[in-house]
């Protein structure tokens, strides 16, 4: 995606994570944590060790949602990790998954804005995100900022949605998963972290159908629909239920996919 077109969707749009507090901030947002599983993603492992977070190691999660990855780098790395989600009801959820998994104390969640965030220069091993960082407007200003809180020689590894194939109008047709401002591509996200300081080490697409990824979503959707419709309504549950028909038709038309990077402060 270039320049001309990202800035378009920026003046449409608010450029922090105000959008997340849309998509989010009502029963649409509660259906996704009760959809979310605590399984851990398979690729979680492999991307942990090419960022090298061990038992030393401060992270930072950038936008966890329900925390689930952050959870497991404490567990399975033994890393000290402090989770930045934007909405309130987010922390809430996570920090009550931590406590039930034993794990206040090495994991902490705190609210806040990641394009601007509290912290100190340099004070983190590691910045990570998981498949969330596709709701930031101005992701450019997100990496410039998680390049400041990291420490020199740290590294930042994430997962994303990521545009495969598509013309930018093409993306952004009424048959396409709006809630959106744009998607970055392989290429446009590798070029932002090399703007802004970055070295990126490696880079890659996740394997598997994203189609049947969020088929998957769908199956969980579907088999909880007594309980959503009886927690909130009818209408909550069609929302969430043609959002994700909008995102599994872009994912079976090959739009989208998933990708990771890695890459390092000097």
């Amino acid at each position: 995606m270039g320049d001309i077109v990202r800035r378009k969707w920026m003046t449409m749009m608010d450029v922090h994570a105000g959008e997340v507090e849309r998509v989010y901030g009502g029963p649409v947002g509660l259906i996704w944590e009760m959809l979310a599983s605590e399984d851990a993603d398979p690729d979680l492992d492999a991307l942990a060790e090419r960022a090298g977070i061990g038992e030393e190691s401060r992270v930072l999660a950038l936008l966890p949602g329900a925390g689930g990855a952050a959870r497991r780098i404490a567990r399975e790395y033994g890393a000290t990790v402090i989770g930045l989600a934007a909405i309130p009801r987010m922390v809430d959820e996570a920090v009550r998954r931590t406590e039930e998994a034993g794990l206040t104390g090495r994991v902490d969640f705190q609210q806040g804005n990641p394009l601007e965030t509290a912290f100190h220069d340099g004070v983190f091993d590691a910045v990570w995100g998981e498949g969330t960082w596709c709701y930031v407007t101005d992701r450019d200003l997100m990496i410039r900022e998680a390049f400041r809180v990291l420490k020199p020689g740290g590294t930042l590894a994430f997962t994303d949605w990521v545009q495969v194939r598509a013309s930018d109008d093409e993306w952004h047709t009424r048959d396409t998963f709006r809630i959106f401002p744009y998607f970055e591509t392989m290429e446009s996200y590798a070029l932002l972290l090399e703007r802004n300081g970055f070295s990126v080490m490696d880079r890659g697409e996740i394997p598997g159908d994203p189609a049947r990824q969020v088929a998957g979503i769908r199956e969980r959707l579907e088999r909880g629909r007594e309980t959503i419709v009886g927690l909130f309504s009818d209408e909550a549950y069609d929302d969430t239920l043609q959002a994700l028909g909008l995102w599994e038709r872009a994912a079976g038309r090959g739009l989208v996919g998933r990708g990771w990077l890695v890459a390092k402060k000097p």
